[in-house]
Order: structure tokens, then C-alpha cells, then sequence
């Protein structure tokens, strides 16, 4: 091999070394983009589901009072419909109707709420899977960033050592000469 064979030879691995330094580089900020964008949309899940944790309270509150309006009504009729038969509604058996139709009202109320709660307390738990996976996302983004330092120098420091530890060095030499 020639002399000039030998430093195209040299200059071809320092290109390559360099281009695959160069590569390294992009597939980071690649991934360190993927990784954010990850994060970004797990933040957007994080915050829909707390909304909707929000707005179940919210309905469940609404649902409850409308249940505790109709029950009032009920009992509004039952004591209406009592009274028209001549009895005394505050003793005796129409008390136990409309304390019954009360209790029920307020059960049903209650069950309403509950329900609501467990619905909201379930968004609650989306929220917070969607902010721990944010937290990673934006993580890896972030190691993948700080790690790019120590790859490419890896890689320049293995390209330099294949090209110094070459026989074409000799050979590159000779071409001075």
C-alpha cells in the first residue's frame, strides 16, 4: 500500500469516527425529543383526568340534591295524600311513610355522593399513573441528554485508537519522505 493509499486510508476512518460521533449525537436528541414529547403528553393525561375527577364530584353533587329534591317532593305528596284521608300525619303509621320515604331519600342521596367519590377517586389514580409516567419520560430525556457526552467521547476515543494503533501510520509517513 502507498504512502497515499495509507493517509486516505487514516483520513477515512477519522471521517467515519467523526460521522459516527456525529450520529450518536443525533439519535440522542432524537430520543431526548421523543422522550419529552412522552412527557408532554402524559402531563395532558395527568391534567384531563383530574378534570374529570373534578367535574365527577361536581355531577355527583348536582345528582345528589336532585335525588334530595325529588325525595322532598315525595314526601311533600305522601303527606299531602295523608292528610286528605283525615288522619294526623305527624304520628302513628303516615309518620312512619314519610320517615321512611325519608330515609330512603337520604340513602339514595348518599349512595349518589359515593358513587361520584369512587368515580373521581379513580381520575385521581389516572392522574397520578400520568404524572409518574411524565416524571420518567422527562427522565430518560434528560439521561439520554446527559449521557450523550461520554458516548461520543467513547466513540472519538475508540476511532482514535483504531487509527493511532493502524499500520497505515508507517505507511502515511512514507509519503513525506
Amino acid at each position: 500500500m502507498s504512502g497515499y493509499a495509507a493517509a486516505a486510508s487514516l483520513a477515512m476512518a477519522a471521517v467515519g469516527t467523526a460521522m459516527s460521533a456525529a450520529g450518536q449525537s443525533q439519535k440522542a436528541a432524537a430520543d431526548a425529543g421523543q422522550a419529552n414529547y412522552l412527557s408532554q403528553v402524559a402531563r395532558n393525561n395527568q391534567i384531563v383526568a383530574q378534570r374529570n375527577a373534578t367535574l365527577a364530584r361536581q355531577q355527583g353533587e348536582a345528582d345528589a340534591q336532585k335525588q334530595q329534591l325529588k325525595t322532598a317532593s315525595l314526601e311533600g305528596a305522601q303527606r299531602a295524600a295523608l292528610a286528605s284521608q283525615g288522619g294526623d300525619v305527624d304520628s302513628g303509621s303516615p309518620l312512619d311513610i314519610v320517615g321512611d320515604t325519608a330515609r330512603a331519600g337520604y340513602t339514595d342521596a348518599a349512595t349518589i355522593r359515593n358513587n361520584a367519590a369512587n368515580k373521581a377517586y379513580n381520575y385521581e389514580i389516572q392522574a397520578n399513573d400520568a404524572a409518574g409516567a411524565a416524571n420518567d419520560a422527562a427522565f430518560q430525556g434528560a439521561n439520554t441528554m446527559a449521557s450523550l457526552p461520554y458516548g461520543m467521547g467513547s466513540s472519538l476515543l475508540g476511532g482514535a485508537s483504531s487509527i493511532v494503533g493502524s499500520s497505515n501510520w508507517a505507511k502515511a509517513g512514507e509519503m513525506f519522505k
